[in-house]
């Protein structure tokens, strides 16, 4: 008897998920803003380096990084035009070759921790960044776009796998003509009109990534309204940045990445877990995975992705109740009916378990007690 009844509690959340399918799929509530580290988490880490690339991975969207040409044709990660600033080198980029580079301490002016860490070559970032699930941002400072073309196709990358930016517009040109699908956006300040706009998009520019202190809501309204995104750089105030998001930004390039991600989560809940733009089955799915996980030393964003709704580092009823009014609002009023068969955690958790003791002794009683604990369900 304890065995159908299991079988039985594992059937209901199958029917569910089913029921989810059959139904169709919403679109998420909201995907949020998109989270771009300042040369990787450059708060935390030397700027322009592997560590910074790897310690923005699970939790920003882009990791941006400059990029410049060596005495000898190679790209190398370097925001200044000498290394003197972030190594224990002298002399300019362009007149060391990447030999040279390479022998670079390009950590301890940071941390004794981060001693001997290198100079990263551009494909070394990216495929840093891809292996670790994070968009390169790349802004170019010195080279042609025939030199980048050339080592985004050697790597056999897809334009779906970086972006560029820049505030040279004419290179944006240069490399939309070389591939038209490549995502550009133009790097600027200052007044952004509807002529900058249109300049801009001659220029081959998909996105715009704009300093901060003139973004309005307007702005936004703008630039959105032509078809284009929205990005913001370099904002490191939370109050600041809350309230890019409230203007609804699409990216916020920033030095503190896990500050903005944490700001990004709470002014963005959603029961879209996966993220992948939906509110369906696949969510239920994750959510249940972290019922009853000890979440206590992970990140907000880490806690979400194992179903905390609400941001208070845990999986519980206030969880699944929130669930269930986000699916009801992504794919209509009613549907929360969907979730009436299924057993809330924690305290409905145990009562099913006491009703599943109860079955092999008393079968009439727990019938009854099944009907009662439904209706009581159906009135959360």
């Amino acid at each position: 008897m304890a065995i159908s009844f299991f079988s039985a509690f594992r059937l209901d959340r199958l029917v569910v998920a089913l029921v989810f399918v059959a139904t169709g799929v919403g679109e998420a509530a909201g995907s949020g803003v998109l989270v771009e580290a300042h040369r990787g988490d450059s708060i935390n880490t030397p700027e322009n380096t592997i560590a910074s690339i790897d310690l923005a991975i699970g939790i920003a969207d882009l990791t941006e990084f400059d990029v410049r040409i060596t005495a000898d044709g190679e790209l190398v990660l370097m925001h200044d035009s000498t290394v003197n600033r972030t190594t224990n080198g002298s002399g300019a980029v362009s007149s060391l070759t990447l030999a040279q580079i390479k022998t670079l301490d390009a950590g301890s002016w940071f941390s004794p921790a981060f001693a001997g860490e290198q100079v990263p070559t551009m494909a070394e970032a990216i495929n840093a960044a891809l292996l670790g699930g994070i968009t390169p941002l790349v802004e170019p400072k010195t080279g042609s776009a025939l030199d980048y073309y050339n080592e985004f196709v050697s790597l056999g990358l897809s334009p779906s796998d970086f972006r560029v930016i820049s505030f040279d517009w004419n290179f944006l040109s240069d490399l939309n003509a070389l591939d038209p699908s490549y995502n550009l956006g133009a790097l600027g300040s200052g007044t952004l009109d509807q002529s900058t706009i249109d300049t801009i998009q001659a220029n081959g520019a998909d996105f715009i990534s704009w300093a901060h202190p003139t973004i309005n809501q307007s702005v936004v309204d703008l630039v959105q309204s032509n078809g284009m995104e929205i990005h913001t750089w370099t904002v490191n105030s939370p109050s600041r940045m809350q309230e890019l998001i409230d203007f609804g930004v699409d990216g916020i390039t920033t030095d503190r990445p896990q500050v903005l991600r944490d700001l990004v989560i709470e002014s963005s809940r959603t029961a879209d877990i996966n993220g992948d733009g939906f509110v369906d089955a696949a969510d239920w799915l994750l959510y249940n995975t972290g019922r009853g996980v000890d979440m206590s030393g992970l990140s907000l964003s880490e806690a979400m992705a194992m179903g905390d709704i609400d941001g208070d580092l845990d999986n519980d009823i206030a969880d699944f109740v929130l669930f269930k009014t986000l699916y009801e609002e992504a794919n209509g009023m009613g549907l929360s009916t969907l979730f009436t068969n299924v057993p809330e955690p924690a305290t409905v958790t145990l009562s099913i378990l006491a009703l599943g003791l109860t079955m092999m002794a008393r079968p009439t009683m727990a019938r009854s007690s099944r009907r009662q604990t439904r209706t009581k369900l159906r009135l959360t």
